[in-house]
């Protein structure tokens, strides 16, 4: 029989099927890897975190923190946890210490992973330490101090109030500008909440 085998019908068509077929799948996957790498002003800007992504991240100075006990611990220590980190000026006025509070609330609110979460505070009088050592020792005994020179450069030209995020491998990566305590407390629950599930996922 001269009948032609199925191995010898024309594949023209299902191979053209095919290959659309392939280019439908790619298509976004090549697009999203394009965009991002050599065309990043035309990323979406919608972002759901309440804080501010830093870009690039940085690594926190290996510096020693003085705890309330008078014992310290060591950057390298810190790790392995997310640390929240505020900036003061002198000795840490009532706006700070406003400041202070909503931090140790936030850690509290977080509840059964409250312990997931450290408290530091960065001031650059040395002069003062001493003193809000044992100001806020009694009302923060989880609150951990360091005296140092505040470099722009890493921390950036940010606005008084400031609470800066750590996470557990040492990096600065979101910063949280003063906005108003209620609004800052729902906001920054609502990212330590998901960034705690993700971690532990």
């Amino acid at each position: 029989m001269n009948a032609a085998s199925p191995l010898n019908r024309p594949r023209g068509p299902g191979r053209v099927q095919f290959l659309l077929l392939a280019v439908l799948f790619f298509t976004p996957f090549i697009g999203a890897w394009l965009l991002y790498f050599y065309y990043p002003q035309h990323r979406p800007t919608g972002t759901t975190n309440y804080g501010e992504l830093v870009s690039p991240v940085r690594e926190l100075p290996a510096w020693s923190w003085l705890k309330p006990d008078g014992s310290s611990v060591t950057t390298e220590e810190l790790r392995n946890k997310w640390t929240l980190l505020q900036l003061a000026s002198g000795g840490c006025d009532d706006a700070c210490a406003q400041r202070v509070l909503l931090s140790r609330q936030l850690r509290t609110a977080l509840a059964a992973n409250r312990d997931l979460v450290q408290r530091v505070l960065l001031t650059d009088d040395a002069a003062a330490l001493a003193g809000l050592q044992q100001r806020l020792g009694a009302e923060h005994p989880d609150l951990m101090l360091r005296a140092a020179s505040i470099d722009t450069r890493f921390f950036g030209p940010r606005e008084a109030g400031a609470l800066y995020l750590i996470d557990p491998f040492g990096n600065y990566m979101m910063v949280y500008p003063d906005r108003g305590t209620q609004e800052d407390f729902k906001g920054m629950q609502k990212d330590f909440k998901r960034l705690l599930k993700q971690s532990q996922s």
